[in-house]
């Protein structure tokens, strides 16, 4: 399953004793707060995947100094050039990847970057959104997979969503994006679906929720639990299956809310690092395909039963 290294690949996984954990958007908020707590473990090195190089690196010197394992690479979600070079960046160096944390991610509250214009209107928010927190994360995900497969032990994608990526929605929007038979082609096409009716202004009527951010997250927990089921059906008897898992960090202090969360942000940090990190108070297969909030698994209806 793993298939065969390159030989600069084969060296650097032998010389690579750590357990390898990406962060995408780590180079502050939440993200950072990951990485510190990967960091700053025995035999463990967050690799910090930051869109801005400057900002990015800035970060990784600054946990480095604090003592952390880290490495940088520059990363943004809507640019495959940069997944792919964050890809062979982490296989020339490491040779294999062993934890993958989805935690990048846009929302159009004031005043993170793209909420500094007065106002967008909501028709413009839904294809950018919905490109970047699903089809990005996606993206990196399928990038990573391989390396992943060459994993040690336990290799792991966790993906930080939200409570405001809970199952709602028309009762026939609920159904379609929980059927247990849900591929990654028919939940991305009904991403799109949304994306268009939301620059028709119809979608309401079509039946999602008035949320861009919040449809994106919906998706990326959708997705764990296509990709959970996916990776366990094609896991041969000798390789390691790459388990998934979906994490709600709580409402945390960030840019992204104008710090007007009451959670801190390493706090909001500790089960997506948890579930990351190596050992079995991080999951592993009998948790893959869950959903999770301090430290527990919750349902994806966050308690409300299905219409």
């Amino acid at each position: 399953m793993a298939g065969t290294l390159s030989s600069a690949a084969a060296l650097a996984s032998a010389a690579s004793p750590d357990r390898i954990v990406l962060i995408t958007g780590s180079n502050k908020g939440i993200g950072k707060e990951i990485a510190r707590a990967i960091g700053s473990l025995p035999d463990h090195t967050a690799v910090l995947a930051c869109r801005d190089a400057q900002l990015g690196a800035a970060a990784a010197a600054e946990l480095a100094a604090d003592g952390c394992s880290v490495a940088f690479s520059r990363l943004d979600l809507t640019d495959a050039a940069s997944i792919a070079a964050t890809r062979d960046y982490v296989e020339v160096s490491f040779g294999r990847l062993d934890a993958l944390v989805n935690n990048a991610a846009i929302c159009f509250n004031d005043p993170t970057l793209y909420g500094k214009v007065p106002h967008t209107p909501f028709e413009q928010q839904a294809r950018l959104t919905v490109e970047t927190n699903y089809f990005g994360s996606l993206a990196v995900t399928e990038a990573m997979l391989p390396l992943l497969r060459r994993s040690r032990a336990s290799p792991r994608v966790v993906n930080v969503a939200s409570a405001a990526g809970r199952l709602r929605g028309s009762p026939a929007i609920q159904r379609a994006i929980s059927d247990p038979a849900l591929t990654v082609a028919a939940l991305g096409a009904l991403m799109e679906s949304f994306v268009s009716a939301a620059e028709e202004g119809t979608h309401l009527d079509a039946g999602w929720p008035n949320t861009c951010y919040g449809v994106s997250k919906l998706g990326l927990i959708a997705l764990t639990r296509v990709m959970a089921r996916d990776e366990a059906a094609a896991a041969t008897p000798d390789g390691l299956a790459v388990s998934f898992a979906s994490v709600d960090p709580g409402f945390c202090a960030t840019d992204q809310n104008n710090n007007q969360g009451h959670v801190p942000a390493a706090q909001g940090a500790t089960t997506a690092a948890t579930l990351a990190a190596a050992g079995d108070q991080g999951g592993g297969a009998g948790m893959s395909g869950r959903h999770f909030y301090e430290g527990r698994e919750m349902s994806w209806t966050y308690g409300v039963p299905l219409a």
